[in-house]
């Protein structure tokens, strides 16, 4: 288990840009040793993009609903009111 632990944080460091050169070496012996660990990286990196479009989609649904709670509320017209004057000029 906690060489499968190690693996995962080489890969994740790998793909986030974090690897240090040692660890990059590392990495390149696991893919000489176990050929299989392309798959593995490949479905790891898809997994990261699912996570952060994930992210982008709830970040976007929040930003809706603040900006439909600003911009949609008779309480905030004066708020609203003076963000639009920031763009009048």
């Amino acid at each position: 288990m906690q060489t499968s632990l190690n693996n995962l944080k080489l890969v994740d460091d790998h793909l986030l840009g974090l690897a240090t050169p040692q660890d990059k070496l590392l990495l390149d012996a696991h893919l000489i040793l176990n050929p299989a660990l392309h798959e593995d990286i490949y479905w790891h990196k898809q997994a990261h993009g699912m996570v952060q479009q994930y992210s982008r989609k709830q970040l976007r649904a929040e930003i809706e609903a603040v900006h439909q709670k600003l911009f949609n509320m008779p309480e905030d017209l004066s708020f609203r009111q003076k963000i639009l004057r920031f763009f009048e000029r």
